[in-house]
């Protein structure tokens, strides 16, 4: 009873964290949106496409080594381990994000003119640099108070971390205007490394304060660390590196159909830099719980508790597909208006309305991935991702010259599929969870489709204006409507259950 209401606790903090951070985040990347222009953001996306290779290489699984090494130190009564664990893991990954750091900085010219095609991500991919290190520190610390369920100084650390990268971000641009489209990349990107420098001593000052609770030992246990953080940074490279090929390609190929490099940044920039945001942006809740999810099977496979996994399984993949279901729901009939209040852009709207009914499907995903983390399927998953990666690649190649930035599109709606089934397959052949089908999709997607409809028409009916306070407020409106139509569907079928018990 103690664990769950722990992990409760944990789950509802760093959602609140997370939808604080995440609703701030996305409208200050609107605001950037409109200072910078649609170029300017694709051009930063491509930057970071880069620059996310080598936070890859830099973490090398880092975090969820530490997560998983001391949740299941914690599991097997070896907390004593802790503390050599965590020294060897800043040992590894001091060493990956210093190579990482000089080769980012030194090759900075080669990446821009070379690999991106582009002059004008020189100068931010070697602002971005001197962050890989502190960045991967921060992972590691991240991880172990996840692993010893101390998830409250993530949440600071996260939101102060928001904090500094809006003030930092929002004074650089002031001061650099007017700006073309290399200046906001290069603001940008001295904004997030400021950021993860400050994050750093942030986090550290907390696991300083923290270390009297911590466990007493000697050493550094790298060949441990290494042990399970190396499997997971070779299928992260190897996943990373296919993700940089395909996001530099989608430019590239826009071109061949037709576009110029600047339509091309452009289109690029709408649909990866604005309106995937805002699909994700419902995510933030189930990444706060999955996350914990890790820790959770981790102890419990330790364990050997097959029945607990089996049930924590079902109760997360049922709340999962419920909560996704009515995140689609929304995102699909208030599409035109989220794309219009928050980028003021009808582009925005459009792609929003079209991978809207693929969220059931990307968050199951991203709930899989984490119980397979958790029960030691890393390898698995590793292999899912990288075939998934390089699919990816070929459809980006065929169906962009054809159909232009709708088929990279079509490439996301494939991809997630075929990510979810191969996941789902692999874990149910380890846990043989349940879930109810009809309660927990069929139900919450007539409830959500009919209440977002019926609340859209009527703020309609009433001359409702499209700006954000009506918007937020016809979305609240649908939310509630959900909640008593579903409730309501529920209580229907359960008396329609029971007559036959009656009659009999």
């Amino acid at each position: 009873m103690e664990n769950k209401k722990r992990f409760l606790y944990n789950g509802i903090l760093l959602t609140l964290v997370g939808i604080s951070i995440r609703t701030v985040s996305l409208l200050f990347n609107a605001l950037i949106t409109r200072t910078i222009g649609a170029e300017g953001v694709g051009l930063y996306t491509i930057v970071m496409n880069v620059y996310g290779f080598a936070v890859t290489f830099a973490t090398s699984g880092i975090s969820l080594t530490v997560t998983r090494l001391v949740a299941a130190a914690k599991g097997e009564g070896k907390a004593n381990d802790v503390s050599k664990i965590l020294a060897g893991a800043v040992v590894y990954t001091l060493a990956f994000s210093i190579i990482a750091t000089s080769v980012l900085f030194f090759g900075a010219n080669f990446f821009a003119y070379t690999v991106l095609d582009d002059k004008r991500a020189a100068a931010a991919l070697k602002i971005l640099a001197p962050s890989l290190v502190p960045l991967s520190l921060v992972s590691v610390f991240s991880g172990y108070f996840v692993g010893v369920k101390r998830v409250s100084c993530n949440a600071v650390t996260q939101v102060l971390g928001q904090i500094f990268k809006i003030c930092a971000t929002v004074w650089l641009i002031l001061r650099a205007l007017p700006m073309d489209v290399e200046k906001s990349a290069r603001m940008l990107s001295l904004g997030t490394t400021v950021t993860e420098i400050l994050c750093f001593l942030v986090i550290f000052v907390e696991f300083l304060i923290d270390r009297r609770k911590a466990y007493k030992g000697g050493g550094a246990d790298v060949r441990s660390v290494a042990s399970v953080a190396v499997p997971l940074g070779v299928s992260a490279y190897i996943r990373q590196a296919l993700l940089t090929v395909e996001h530099i390609l989608i430019p590239k190929r826009l071109r061949v159909y037709g576009h110029s490099l600047s339509d091309s940044l452009a289109s690029y920039g709408t649909l990866h830099g604005m309106a995937l945001p805002m699909i994700l942006y419902p995510m933030v809740t189930l990444s706060s719980f999955s996350g914990l999810l890790v820790p959770e099977f981790a102890e419990r496979s330790a364990q050997k508790n097959d029945e607990a996994m089996r049930a924590l399984a079902s109760r997360a993949f049922g709340v999962t597909l419920i909560y996704a279901t009515l995140a689609s729901a929304v995102l699909f009939v208030f599409s035109e208006e989220l794309g219009y209040v928050i980028y003021k852009s009808s582009d925005a709207g459009r792609y929003i309305a079209i991978l809207a009914p693929v969220v059931p499907i990307m968050y199951l995903d991203h709930v899989t991935d984490s119980v397979l983390k958790g029960i030691g399927e890393q390898v698995c998953s590793m292999w899912i991702n990288i075939t998934d990666s390089v699919l990816s690649i070929v459809l980006v190649w065929f169906l962009i010259p054809k159909m232009g930035i709708i088929g990279y599109a079509v490439c996301i709606i494939v991809m997630e599929g075929y990510n979810f089934i191969l996941s789902a397959i692999r874990l149910f052949s380890k846990i043989k969870f349940r879930i109810s089908l009809t309660e927990t999709l069929l139900y919450p997607l007539i409830s959500a489709l009919f209440s977002g409809a019926l609340v859209k028409k009527l703020f309609i009916s009433a001359g409702r204006q499209t700006d954000a306070f009506w918007l937020i407020l016809e979305i609240i409106f649908s939310v509630c409507a959900f909640a008593l139509m579903y409730k309501f569907i529920l209580f229907v079928n359960d008396r329609i259950k029971i007559l036959p018990q009656k009659c009999k």
